[in-house]
């Protein structure tokens, strides 16, 4: 059914180009990423392992998407916009994933010199606010602990927080509806997700604010979500950071805190600090890195933890496609990684990424 939807609507772009640029300005784009990978200590899901693996995996790099994006001129300054987003994974030709077909994005929305809303599945606004300040730009999904661990993508709690369609993860949610304004160089923004849960309104819903400030070559984020199961457990989650360019050199520091109850009397708390680098040496090369440092606190049980640097070599063979050298290294701490498994992880990447 996958297949023969994505197929139905590449069909319906490709053979009304005339009517869809007329009425909407519909446009059909993605990102494909491959690499060939080398690691000591993962599996080839980049959970902890104990011995040493090779790998085609689909991701090192930004993770591989298509979409179809567009808007409507309604008149007076007002647009009626729409976006639907699937994840892909270039190593075994898959499209989607366990939370739906367009699981990265399925919103429609208004847009005017007010602001916009829209209104659909979407990001949260802590999955927002860390995208400019992370040290290595939202890369290597699987292993990125901004994405995994502040933005929630894979909580490892084992609980639905918010109506997500998944136990894994909190990044995104349904039936949700966002209002984003920019004012200057200030960027206000508000979020609330309907559970929908005929138990109560409070069952599944999540809530967020979030304020960034762009002035010169800096940027300030700022963001906090809370979240309820269908038992009403609550998870609570905030970014706030930073980053200064000048010239070819970036600067980035983001700081994340989420914390989960897991049962009526036990929680789960993560706090994540990133720093990282990014300079251009000219139009093709450049090099970028990131350190991360994740503390997990949970009751009942000893803290633990990782520290975790990631570098990215890149080498642009046009405006859209690029080669990349990924280099990472891990040390846990408290056995974080699981019993059995090696204290010390890491892994050698080569890959390709091309954007259309």
């Amino acid at each position: 059914m996958h297949k023969i939807s994505a197929l139905a609507l590449l069909t319906l772009s490709a053979s009304m180009p005339v009517l869809a640029q007329s009425q909407s300005n519909l446009t059909v784009y993605g990102i494909l990423d491959a690499a060939v990978r080398t690691q000591s200590g993962l599996t080839a899901g980049y959970a902890g392992a104990p011995n040493r693996t090779s790998v085609v995996n689909s991701g090192v790099g930004p993770t591989s998407r298509w979409g179809l994006r567009g808007q409507e001129d309604l008149g007076d300054g007002l647009k009626a916009t729409f976006n639907l987003e699937s994840t892909l994974g270039v190593d075994a030709g898959s499209s989607g994933s366990a939370a739906g077909f367009f699981d990265r994005a399925a919103v429609l929305g208004l847009a005017g010199n007010w602001g916009a809303v829209t209104a659909g599945r979407q990001n949260t606004l802590v999955a927002d606010a860390v995208i400019p300040t992370d040290p290595i730009g939202m890369r290597f999904a699987g292993l990125n602990p901004n994405i995994q661990v502040t933005s929630l993508t894979g909580h490892r709690l084992g609980i639905e927080y918010g109506a997500t369609n998944t136990n894994a993860a909190s990044n995104r949610v349904n039936n949700s509806v966002k209002y984003s304004g920019t004012f200057g160089g200030l960027t206000a923004r508000a979020m609330y997700s309907f559970g929908e849960s005929a138990v109560s309104s409070t069952r599944q819903d999540s809530k967020g604010l979030g304020l960034n400030y762009t002035v010169g070559g800096i940027v300030v984020t700022s963001a906090y979500t809370q979240f309820h199961d269908a038992n009403g457990l609550e998870l609570d989650a905030a970014s706030i950071g930073g980053a200064w360019s000048t010239g070819n050199l970036r600067l980035m520091l983001n700081y994340g805190r989420n914390q989960g109850d897991t049962t009526g009397t036990t929680q789960t708390t993560n706090k994540v600090l990133s720093l990282g680098a990014n300079y251009a040496f000219n139009s093709q090369w450049s090099l970028n890195g990131g350190y991360y440092k994740v503390d997990r606190e949970r009751t009942g049980l000893n803290d633990d933890g990782f520290t975790r640097l990631i570098g990215f070599l890149d080498y642009s063979l046009s405006r859209r496609t690029k080669l990349f050298l990924e280099m990472d290294t891990t040390k846990w701490k408290g056995n974080y990684q699981g019993a059995g498994n090696k204290a010390r992880s890491s892994g050698l990447s080569l890959g390709v990424t091309h954007s259309f």
